[in-house]
């Protein structure tokens, strides 16, 4: 919200209209004070009124929120792309969903151009991290359809290996394609699943639980 001014005999006169007028304490307000004041000669003549600039202060998941909104409709903006950018804050993450005529050419193979974007955006907005906020983008589904697939993967996969009593694997994976995975069988009771490789994308190694204990053992 833009800053907007108010005018007091005192700067504590006009930080209260910013008060009543926003309707939240003062603790919550950015103020700036642009005049102090001045009662003028016998508090008649010459005197000035004090001047505060004040705007309501946003949460900080909030303006992140913005500021990824912002970051990811100028780079389709750059891109020459025309779509739009809804943002969300759902259980402590930002989503940001494109909808536009070509956002289908946004997801890459296997979401790898979604994924370059998701990478760029929360780059951008979390330099501390401290206090990161997950970021999402999604088009078209992608994540939902993604993820519906990687769960039939997973029962697919696992079934192989209790019927081959051995270990099978999957293709590379991103960390949250795994953890798709590991939720997966997470209460299997006869598989056990880990991550095996190095850098980002890693492989899901997918075993019968008899077989990961002789592993172990050997």
């Amino acid at each position: 919200m833009e800053a907007m001014e108010f005018e007091g005999k005192t700067v504590d006169e006009a930080i209260e209209k910013a008060v009543q007028f926003f309707k939240t304490p003062k603790e919550k307000l950015s103020i700036e004070v642009t005049s102090d004041g001045s009662q003028g000669f016998f508090g008649l003549i010459g005197s000035k009124k004090a001047k505060i600039n004040a705007s309501q202060m946003q949460d900080p998941v909030e303006e992140k929120k913005d500021k990824a909104q912002n970051f990811l409709t100028e780079i389709l903006r750059l891109a020459q792309i025309p779509s739009s950018v809804r943002a969300e804050l759902i259980d402590k993450k930002i989503f940001l969903t494109i909808k536009g005529d070509g956002s289908g050419l946004l997801i890459g193979k296997k979401g790898q151009t979604l994924d370059a974007l998701q990478y760029l955006i929360s780059k951008m907005v979390n330099q501390k991290p401290e206090d990161r906020v997950p970021i999402i983008v999604d088009t078209e589904n992608y994540r939902h359809r993604r993820e519906a697939k990687l769960a039939l993967i997973a029962q697919k996969l696992g079934s192989q290996a209790k019927r081959q009593k051995k270990s099978v694997a999957t293709e590379l994976l991103n960390p949250q394609e795994r953890r798709v995975i590991y939720l997966a069988l997470k209460n299997h009771p006869d598989l056990t699943a880990k991550s095996e490789g190095e850098g980002k994308l890693k492989k899901v190694i997918i075993s019968p639980r008899n077989l990961a204990h002789k592993l172990i053992k050997l």
